[in-house]
């Protein structure tokens, strides 16, 4: 069987994936009512891992290239995962963080070959996608895969296609401080200067997620392009709370001409997909509309999701809530893809 064939078989019979019957229920043409919302738009993802592609477990939030295919997304970020050799990460991994990361990535490329997605290296790739096409920028969700050396960044630019780095993890690491490291956190390190200055030359996306504040800072201080926290939320005060984004952050990301991109991840206060709504209204009117974007962590075991969304497939009831929240279909196009791919062109050659 061809792997193409393989990889529909699995979507489709739950095989190739390990995926729960009524996740592959999903999977299937939505009616055309369903589909409504989506008419016209053009969707993108600024950070998601289809297929758990790193791990093959999937959870409940996992896209398929079936189901974004299906959605008519036009781009998503693949993010692999460049920390999983880390003990405080698993047990089970074995090899450094580059062959880990590497590996990974070998089935996105696979993928690529076999015709499933179209990798976006630059702006001129953008360009060529055609109807039907998935476009796919590589990414990696934690620096510690560079091991500290910037050959590395060279490396995965070159023989991976990687476009963006999100700088750490779950831990501080060679480039910076962790967000939950709190008052630890003491900004770039001098590798991680140089890092920012490499990847700008390069047109690589800086991805601030998980970014402590003073890294964030300094990173927005120093680099010549837009930056973006990939998957987060405003936190309910003025200081920053676990994953969660202080106003001042926020700031920070818009005047550097970046995006914060807001996930289905639920939490007290924050419960509905009208709750969702409402937080990017507030973006929208404290950052600026231009600022925001959508980014799903799909794959990334979120605890809780947002009542009423379990994956990708469930966005058209996501542009509903934004509709009945006073939003005009010119302005959730530039949340659900406009605005991601302004930052994305602005970055790459």
């Amino acid at each position: 069987m061809k792997r193409r064939d393989f990889i529909k078989a699995g979507v489709t019979g739950g095989l190739a994936w390990g995926l729960s019957p009524d996740l592959l229920s999903a999977a299937g043409e939505r009616s055309p009512a369903f589909r409504k919302p989506i008419e016209g738009m053009s969707l993108w993802d600024a950070h998601a891992h289809p297929h758990s592609f790193f791990s093959g477990q999937p959870d409940p939030t996992t896209p398929t290239i079936a189901m974004m295919k299906s959605m008519g997304m036009k781009v998503c970020v693949f993010a692999a995962v460049g920390d999983r050799t880390y003990p405080s990460r698993s047990r089970f991994e074995q090899g450094t963080p580059l062959f880990d990361t590497a590996r990974q990535l070998d089935q996105v490329l696979r993928w690529a070959r076999e015709g499933e997605i179209r990798l976006i290296r630059t702006k001129a790739d953008l360009d060529q996608l055609k109807k039907g096409d998935l476009g796919a920028i590589v990414g990696i969700e934690g620096g510690d895969a560079l091991e500290g050396h910037l050959k590395n960044l060279d490396y995965f630019f070159d023989a991976y296609a990687v476009r963006i780095i999100t700088l750490m993890h779950d831990r501080t690491n060679e480039i910076g401080g962790h967000q939950r490291a709190l008052n630890n956190d003491q900004g770039l390190t001098s590798f991680g200067r140089q890092l920012v200055r490499r990847m700008n030359q390069l047109g690589m996306l800086i991805d601030l997620a998980h970014a402590g504040g003073n890294t964030l800072k300094d990173v927005c201080a120093l680099s010549s392009k837009p930056v973006l926290d990939s998957h987060t939320s405003p936190a309910t005060g003025e200081e920053p709370s676990g994953r969660l984004r202080s106003w001042p952050e926020m700031k920070g990301i818009a005047e550097r001409g970046g995006l914060i991109c807001t996930w289905p991840f639920a939490f007290p206060g924050r419960e509905t997909l009208k709750d969702w709504a409402s937080e990017i209204s507030t973006l929208k009117t404290r950052l600026g509309l231009a600022h925001v974007a959508l980014g799903t962590d799909g794959g990334g075991r979120l605890p809780k999701t947002i009542e009423g969304y379990r994956n990708i497939l469930d966005l058209p009831k996501l542009i509903e809530a934004l509709e009945e929240a006073g939003f005009t279909r010119k302005e959730i196009q530039a949340f659900m893809g406009g605005n991601l791919e302004r930052v994305v062109r602005e970055n790459m050659e």
